[in-house]
């Protein structure tokens, strides 16, 4: 199972960004993944300050800072993610 994190403050581009995640998944025929926006003091906690928001962690690494990427994007890193030789 995927475990994917968008790290921001709730902006434009944070929603920007889950909704990315959201068609990717979709997109690949992912079922197995846990989406989760996490704002706020935990997005410090992960590491990421709010000039660099939005963040995506995927599986506990960050893959991503400080715009929202583009879906074909998401879906390159979800699939390296799933590749065996990246868990």
């Amino acid at each position: 199972m995927l475990d994917i994190k968008v790290l921001g403050t709730g902006c434009a581009g944070c929603l920007k960004m889950e909704q990315a995640v959201v068609e990717a998944l979709q997109a690949l025929g992912i079922q197995e993944a846990r989406v989760e926006l996490v704002t706020e003091q935990r997005m410090i906690d992960y590491g990421l300050r709010g000039d660099r928001a939005p963040g995506l962690l995927i599986n506990g690494k960050l893959a991503w800072a400080g715009s929202a990427p583009t879906q074909e994007q998401v879906m390159e890193w979800l699939q390296h993610a799933l590749t065996p030789a990246a868990a």
